[in-house]
């Protein structure tokens, strides 16, 4: 206890100098232990937000021919049908669900009571839910097969739509205005960010279900199916079944990749992640070179500590100090100096992230941002790492004061 008491006396008596270190020590912990939390944060917010769209999910719409295929010339548009989505799901093995969507843009009137607005129509089947990832609000429900094959006049709700038509008014049970026809609301959607928007975003759309949608607008032709792949790396394989199985029905080369509009949102996942990774890293070797130039700082300071004491260690060794004792003191000086600066910089860290914990940012804010914070794990590994370089920033000019000969540095003036 004693020894640590006159190591932080001698660390008071060179304060301004030793603080000016600390301090660099302590921002470039800061600065480390921000970057890892927020790119670790940002990405599991990422990827949440990305699964709010779906997961491992292809969108396949209609395109039109390149290719000549058996005396019909090229040029032909392809127009799906709703038997194509039994089709699929027959003949895609790969595929773990196939779901149907009418999509409308923007301009579908909906009204209750004084407010009216117009919003995304989309008319889909049941298994649309679990694709698209359309999870209620307690209290609420998604579109069921009895609604589908009743051509009921319900509807779902996004929670921005929701929030203009009935503010914080409950509203399933209550009737709503669709195209000047009476529906009953049967559940709003949690509020959520998707990555990938189509026709509007989905928390704006009202989803009714797709037989009542044919009713209602009067289309028999579907805008879209969409199919979960198993894997990522089975997806070449589906989406070969996939051009095979509607080329057949639909009399297009199975080669000719025009004749379908098939969006891969597995690639765009790729790419974001991708993307993430790199930047991650990146501002880690940031990091890690700022906390050494501050690591660097300290070794100087402890050079130039030695080089002014040289005298006062000249006499502590020739009244009996061992060499293993001059050592032992320097380092822990070079350690401590360290240690201080970094637990400044995590606290500093902790104590950015509870505001910004607190701070009301909305939801799109907080669907790439996430709620950041340092793990146990992300602090023991940098408490590790500033040991070792309180050591190695110790240990050169700790070693030189410990071989410094007594007279040598007696006779300095």
């Amino acid at each position: 206890m004693l020894f640590f008491i006159e190591q932080l006396h001698e660390l008071w008596s060179e304060r301004r100098r030793i603080f000016w270190v600390a301090l660099g020590v302590a921002w470039g912990t800061l600065s480390l232990t921000m970057l890892v939390a927020f790119g670790s944060s940002s990405l599991d917010a990422i990827h949440q937000t990305v699964n709010n769209f779906g997961e491992n999910l292809v969108r396949i719409g209609g395109g039109s021919t390149t290719i000549a295929y058996r005396g019909i010339p090229a040029g032909r548009p392809i127009a799906l049908t709703l038997a194509d989505a039994q089709a699929l799901r027959e003949g895609v093995v790969d595929a773990t669900g196939i779901a149907i969507e009418f999509s409308s843009g923007g301009v579908n009137p909906v009204a209750y009571q004084g407010t009216r607005m117009n919003v995304s129509l989309s008319g889909s089947d049941s298994k649309f839910q679990s694709l698209r990832g359309m999870i209620p609000q307690p209290g609420g429900r998604f579109l069921n097969e009895t609604d589908i094959a009743g051509h009921r006049r319900v509807c779902f709700l996004g929670h921005k739509t929701k929030q203009r038509l009935f503010g914080e008014e409950p509203a399933v049970g209550k009737t709503i205005q669709l195209h000047d026809t009476p529906y009953l609301v049967i559940g709003v959607r949690i509020p959520a960010v998707s990555i990938s928007s189509y026709n509007g975003d989905d928390r704006e759309k009202v989803t009714i279900p797709y037989t009542s949608f044919q009713d209602l607008k009067g289309w028999t032709n579907p805008s879209f199916l969409f199919a979960r792949i198993q894997t990522p790396e089975v997806k070449e394989r589906a989406f070969d079944s996939i051009y095979h199985v509607l080329g057949t029905r639909h009399h297009f080369d199975p080669n000719d990749k025009d004749a379908l509009d098939v969006q891969d949102y597995m690639a765009v996942v790729d790419m974001i992640d991708g993307m993430l990774d790199g930047s991650r890293y990146f501002n880690g070797i940031v990091s890690f070179f700022g906390l050494l130039v501050a690591i660097l700082g300290v070794m100087n300071v402890m050079y130039v500590l030695v080089e002014e004491r040289k005298k006062e260690i000249g006499v502590r060794m020739a009244l009996g100090a061992l060499p293993g004792h001059i050592l032992r003191e320097r380092m822990s000086e070079a350690i401590l100096v360290t240690l201080v600066g970094g637990a400044a910089g995590i606290l500093s860290c902790m104590g950015l992230f509870f505001v910004l914990g607190s701070m009301p940012l909305d939801a799109d804010a907080r669907a790439y941002m996430g709620y950041p914070q340092i793990s146990i794990e992300l602090g023991i590994v940098v408490t590790l790492i500033l040991a070792v370089a309180g050591c190695v920033a110790g240990w050169f000019p700790a070693r030189r004061a410990a071989l410094l000969d007594p007279l040598e540095a007696l006779r300095e003036d």
